[in-house]
């Protein structure tokens, strides 16, 4: 005879639907492929989704922890190409990402300087890196040895093509030789940079214009031409009143002082105009040191139309110049010149006010009425921007989308895509124009982006322990101010000490705990031991379309928990909670973004392990 009740009650077993595990990867370990993985490691590791050219920041940053200075920079030229020189003169968007940023008051790690010091304490000096492909047979022009030229260069070198750099200059390096200032990035960091470049079989042809007939000549010739130009075209302030020729291009102030052909100055009155890289870069070359140039008697003024809060300068170099006696006006704008027997004598000002800032815009700026004031200068430097000259473009040829233009074999990198940037943009770009190129010769995508997953029986250890979140970050050493001669370095880099230090105040973000929510018994073990409110009891978590976490509900109460979550966010990676766990429910991975070769991604897709240890 059947009974209703037990019936009933073997529905709802068979009916029971449990809560889902959490794995945020597609794959326990091995070649996670998916739009999730690559979303998870960037949200995971924030410093790397903010570079632009995604340098694997934890895996160098924890090279330098370990005393391997030579893996750390490898690591670096991989992704970032120029490390010695972009761990000077990186603008640091990675910084700006730093988990410390929001977990203390001590500041980010100090990723670029850090990126210096594996630059300054490796053994040997920069090599090439090897190919990924044999010998194509095809043939790419590159127009430009600067950092995106020498970057497009080396990738497609790297594919298996020859290249050929044309330059018009009689070095490489382009804005870094000739638009920072030495005391910011010595001529030697970029020449031994892009000697391991050249080194990797790529010829340069130096003293090389190339105009509109010359470009087709080569679009011919070759079977593409990547054009890396740069933006060097300075904007135009055209003052009223200014005599032909009385203004200075901040670029061509910084190639006089960087070869030294910067004349007599003394008691000069400078005035740069202008608030981005190369406003700061010609001031402090002009104040070299404490007013060397100009002397005693001589001012060297920033004029700038916004804020602060608005300059590229970063807190360090406002520090700097104010150390070096150059004062920074802002919310000014120059209206006119004023000229005494055919001499400048002074620019004329009006005063601003701030308006709105449109999202992903500079606040608008509005002019004061009837606040017009006059500044003495004998020199004017403008440094406003600079465009793009197009035409060294073939006759007919125009810019399209993804680095392409209206002729088949002509792409575009660099500033002479994006318009003027930085270093670090520039290798960013370069690297996807090479990718482009690639795809065009040879008919198809050969390298395919992925996540790698390792997992990792090491009990939790990952170099970190919670004191190192105590450490207080030492500053780099900067060279007095009375021995900035204009040709020393001002700024030194860490000694082995301040290295070490804050190398590991890194998080090693590339390190992920996870719980297997199957094996977990809402103990609570790992809550109590984890130092900080990084492990959390969860009620419901949300996600978007592709799997990822977007949002959570905190449970108040442990009888209203469904997972145990570790939040990624928080976590310091010392792996108290793995090594107290009495289920071993929590594992540890580690994870990094990888670019191969489509055979070889296919070869390890195949060795995918996506089981858990048992």
């Amino acid at each position: 005879m059947s009974n209703p009740f037990a019936e009933a009650v073997s529905a709802l077993k068979l009916n029971y639907r449990q809560a889902p595990n959490l794995g945020e990867f597609s794959v326990f370990s091995g070649v996670g492929d998916t739009v999730k993985d690559v979303q998870t490691l960037l949200k995971d590791i924030p410093c790397q989704a903010a570079c632009p050219a995604k340098t694997n920041v934890p895996a160098y940053i924890e090279a330098i922890a370990q005393g391997d200075p030579d893996k750390a920079y490898r690591i670096n030229q991989e992704d970032n190409v120029f490390p010695g020189a972009l761990g000077r003169i990186c603008t640091r968007p990675c910084e700006t990402r730093c988990r410390h940023k929001w977990t203390n008051v001590q500041g980010p790690v100090h990723i670029c300087h850090l990126k210096r010091s594996a630059a300054d304490y490796k053994s040997k000096p920069p090599a090439p890196l090897p190919a990924w492909f044999e010998a194509t047979g095809k043939r790419v022009a590159v127009i430009g040895g600067g950092p995106a030229g020498l970057t497009t260069a080396r990738e497609l070198r790297r594919y298996g093509h020859a290249v050929t750099v044309f330059e018009k200059e009689q070095y490489l390096g382009g804005m870094m030789m000739m638009g920072i200032p030495k005391f910011r990035l010595p001529r030697e960091v970029v020449q031994a940079e892009s000697a391991a470049i050249i080194a990797s079989g790529v010829e340069v042809r130096y003293g090389q214009s190339v105009d509109a007939a010359r470009m087709a000549a080569l679009a011919a010739e070759f079977d593409a031409v990547v054009v890396a130009a740069g933006a060097v075209k300075p904007s135009d302030l055209k003052l009223p009143g200014m005599p032909e020729g009385a203004e200075v291009p901040g670029l061509e102030f910084m190639r006089r002082y960087n070869f030294g052909e910067v004349g007599e100055m003394h008691g000069q009155h400078v005035v740069i105009v202008g608030g981005g890289f190369t406003a700061v870069d010609c001031a402090r070359a002009c104040a070299r040191a404490a007013r060397r140039l100009v002397g005693a008697e001589g001012t060297v003024a920033i004029m700038y139309r916004r804020t602060e809060a608005q300059m590229s300068a970063n807190l360090e170099e406002l520090e700097a110049m104010r150390e070096e006696n150059i004062e920074v006006e802002t919310l000014v704008s120059p209206v006119s010149a004023t000229v005494e027997h055919g001499a400048l004598k002074a620019i004329r000002f009006h005063r601003n006010m701030l308006g709105d800032a449109e999202h992903g815009h500079k606040p608008s700026i509005t002019a004061i009425p009837d606040s017009e004031f006059e500044r003495p200068c004998d020199l004017l430097i403008v440094a406003i921007g600079q465009v793009r000259t197009l035409d060294i473009m073939a006759d007919g040829v125009r810019a399209t989308d993804k680095h392409g233009t209206t002729h088949p074999k002509i792409f575009l990198a660099g500033d002479f895509h994006t318009g003027s940037l930085d270093v670090i943009h520039a290798v960013e770009d370069a690297k996807k124009a090479a990718d482009r190129v690639d795809a065009f010769l040879m008919g198809a995508v050969r390298r395919k982006q992925h996540v790698a997953v390792e997992y990792l029986d090491t009990r939790g250890a990952t170099g970190r322990v919670r004191d190192h979140d105590l450490q207080r970050p030492l500053p780099i050493t900067v060279l007095p101010l009375a021995k900035r001669d204009g040709q020393a370095e001002v700024e030194l880099g860490f000694d082995e000490k301040a290295t070490g230090v804050n190398a590991t105040r890194c998080y090693l973000c590339h390190y992920k705990f996870e719980i297997d929510q199957d094996k977990c018994i809402h103990c609570d073990w790992c809550i109590k031991v984890s130092p900080r409110n990084c492990i959390k009891r969860i009620s419901r978590l949300f996600h978007d379309e592709n799997g990822n976490v977007t949002g959570k509900v905190e449970a108040t109460k442990a009888a209203e928990a469904t997972f145990i979550w570790i939040d990624s966010d928080e976590c310091i990676r010392c792996g108290k909670c793995l090594r107290i766990c009495p289920t071993d429910a929590i594992t540890m991975r580690k994870m990094s973004l990888q670019t191969t070769t489509i055979p070889a991604f296919d070869l390890q897709r195949k060795r995918n392990v996506v089981t858990r240890p048992a």
